[in-house]
C-alpha cells in the first residue's frame, strides 16, 4: 500500500495585507485558503491540523471574517475520502494557533502530538501572541498526546512522514515532510511561510514570537526542500493553492 496525501479545504479568513508582509502592504485586506492535511500511511491515519471553526472565529475574531460552506468542515471534508473522525490515528499540531486546531475535540481515539513548549504557550501565551490562542481549544482532559522536545532534531513520526522543529512564527512550531516513494517528497513549511513570496523573498509574516528564529526556519525548511528535491505546499497562498488538488483528489506515491 503506499501513501496517499489529501488537502482538505477548510475555508478562507480574510487578514490585513501587514499581517502577510510585516510592515507592508497596511490597509489593503488579504483573502487567503486554510486547510488541513490528511495522510493515508499503511502505519496510520494521519491529520496534520484540524482548521477553524467559523463560529468560533465569528465570535472571536469577526474581523477576520470567515467563510466556510458546510462542507468545507473538517468532517465533511474526511467524509468524502470514507473516513470518520474515529478512524484518525494521529493529528500532528503544527502548532496551536486556532486555524489549526479548532477541530481537534473531532478526534476522540487520536494521539495527538505537538511540541511541548507550543502546548505551554497555548495554554499561558505572551502578551504579544494572544491574538491566535485560546486554550479552551486545546484543553482536552484525557486525550492521548505526545509531546515532543526535539532540540533541533527531527522526528520520524512514521516511516517517510517526518516533524522538524521550525521555531519562529511560534514557539513550538513543527514544519512536516511527507515521501511519496518515486514521486518527489512534499514539504509543509506551515505556517512558518505562509505563501510563496514569503519564503522566496524572505518577506517574514507580521505574527511571529521571534523574527529571527522565523527567519532561520524559513531557510532551513527551504534547504530541506532543495535537498530533498521536495515540492513545497504554502498553507495560506492564495494563487497557489488554486493549482493544488484538494480531496477527494490526491497525491500518491
Amino acid at each position: 500500500m503506499s501513501t496517499r496525501v489529501y488537502l482538505l479545504d477548510n475555508g478562507t479568513l480574510a487578514i490585513d495585507q501587514s499581517f502577510f508582509t510585516w510592515n507592508h502592504g497596511h490597509g489593503k485586506e488579504i483573502r487567503f485558503p486554510v486547510y488541513a492535511v490528511y495522510i493515508d500511511h499503511p502505519q496510520g491515519r494521519i491529520l496534520v491540523d484540524t482548521g477553524f471553526d467559523k463560529d468560533w472565529v465569528e465570535r472571536v475574531l469577526p474581523f477576520e471574517k470567515p467563510q466556510q460552506s458546510p462542507d468545507q468542515t473538517i468532517a465533511v471534508q474526511l467524509r468524502k475520502l470514507g473516513v470518520a473522525p474515529d478512524d484518525i490515528d494521529y493529528v500532528v499540531n503544527s502548532h496551536l494557533h486556532f486555524d489549526h486546531c479548532c477541530g481537534n475535540r473531532l478526534f476522540p481515539n487520536a494521539t495527538f502530538v505537538m511540541s511541548k513548549a507550543e502546548l505551554r504557550h497555548a495554554f499561558v501565551p505572551d502578551p504579544w501572541e494572544r491574538l491566535g490562542y485560546d486554550r479552551t481549544l486545546v484543553d482536552m482532559p484525557g486525550a492521548k498526546m505526545e509531546l515532543l522536545e526535539l532540540n533541533g532534531y527531527d522526528y520520524e513520526l512514521v516511516p517517510g512522514v517526518t516533524l522538524i522543529e521550525t521555531p519562529g512564527h511560534s514557539a513550538g512550531h513543527l514544519a512536516v515532510v511527507v515521501k511519496l516513494g518515486s514521486e518527489p517528497p512534499i514539504v509543509f513549511p506551515v505556517d512558518i511561510a505562509w505563501s510563496k513570496e514569503n519564503l522566496e523573498q524572505k518577506q517574514l509574516m507580521g505574527l511571529h514570537i521571534d523574527p529571527a528564529e522565523l527567519l532561520h526556519s524559513m531557510v532551513k525548511v527551504q534547504n530541506i526542500a532543495y535537498r530533498l528535491g521536495g515540492r513545497i505546499f504554502y498553507p495560506h497562498d492564495p494563487e497557489e493553492f488554486k493549482g493544488y488538488r484538494k480531496a477527494p483528489e490526491f497525491y500518491e506515491g
